[in-house]
């Protein structure tokens, strides 16, 4: 079973670790190993492990583009990755969430700025499930109180569920819990009745094999797959105006017509052009990641294109 990552208690060296891996670098380059340059040297990069599969081929792009640069991209959950970067034990992180309250707590606490943060692509949290379930549309509204008030259920909103559904996440490491707490709980303990797992393939196993439970996952998980459905979200925008739910679609994401959008985005330790920022950049920019981020059914960040689905979708 994976242990739960607490709070960031070994975040009090914080300052002084910082100060000694830029002192280490300065050293090895002192010593005649070759400069790292944004193309150039060799990097580990941790990434969030609900993303790491579907990135692969980007991932491989920049290993074509540069022979001299050898990057090393480890899956590991969010929160293990967030800490090995607070504990500056990792020079860049990609992951699906921002930080968590309590990692901001930690900057603030130690006066510290944010990493240094490049958004790669736009996703979005998804809820799936069988095709045959009951239900096609909830609103944001149902689901935060659902996952905040511990006598609402899914039943007394639609009485024509038999049985109370159980919701279906990777574990409380994971970017898809992490964006529960952010989006519907306001970081308390979510109260919907809710099975965790050990990571998004095992929630698709445990969705597909039991028609009356609900996945969380990601709009890139899903976009495609005609094993399952996801949920249509009504939602009020940041105007006041009520948004009908629609089919969960890249176009509707780019259109503001979602409500829980999730950016992937790239954190690195040094605020500076070496590898890791070289690496993370060129996820952002490179057209062929671009293209392949569109196709998989994401938004690239800073593409340009028109994309129109049919009112017949909705």
């Amino acid at each position: 079973m994976k242990r739960s990552f607490p709070p960031f208690a070994l975040l009090t060296a914080f300052c002084a670790s910082w100060l000694l891996l830029a002192s280490t670098c300065e050293q090895k380059q002192e010593n005649g190993e070759p400069v790292e340059t944004a193309t150039t040297g060799k990097a580990t990069i941790l990434c969030d492990e609900s993303i790491f599969e579907r990135l692969q081929p980007a991932f491989a792009y920049f290993d074509s583009s540069y022979a001299e640069a050898k990057v090393e991209v480890v899956p590991v959950s969010a929160r293990e990755g967030m800490s090995q970067l607070f504990a500056t034990k990792a020079r860049g992180i990609i992951l699906s969430r921002p930080y968590l309250t309590d990692e901001d707590s930690v900057l603030k606490a130690n006066k510290l700025p944010p990493h240094a943060t490049t958004i790669i692509a736009t996703d979005a949290l998804v809820f799936y499930v069988q095709k045959d379930f009951p239900l096609d549309t909830i609103s944001l509204d149902q689901l935060k109180k659902l996952f905040t008030d511990k006598s609402a259920t899914l039943q007394g909103m639609f009485p024509q569920l038999k049985t109370e559904p159980t919701f279906v996440c990777p574990d409380a490491n994971s970017s898809e819990y992490g964006n529960i707490l952010l989006a519907l709980t306001k970081s308390t303990a979510p109260q919907a009745k809710m099975t965790l797992v050990k990571n998004a393939d095992t929630a698709r196993k445990v969705v597909a094999a039991n028609p009356n439970s609900i996945g969380i996952g990601y709009l890139w998980q899903n976009a495609g797959d005609r094993q399952f459905k996801m949920l249509k979200i009504g939602f009020q925008d940041t105007t006041g105006t009520y948004i009908r739910p629609k089919t969960v679609h890249q176009a509707y994401v780019v259109m503001g017509k979602y409500p829980l959008t999730v950016n992937i985005r790239g954190l690195i330790l040094e605020d500076r052009r070496n590898l890791p920022w070289g690496f993370i950049t060129f996820l952002r920019n490179d057209v062929r990641a671009k293209q392949y981020f569109l196709k998989s059914g994401i938004v690239p960040e800073g593409a340009k294109f028109d994309l129109v689905p049919t009112e017949e979708e909705e």
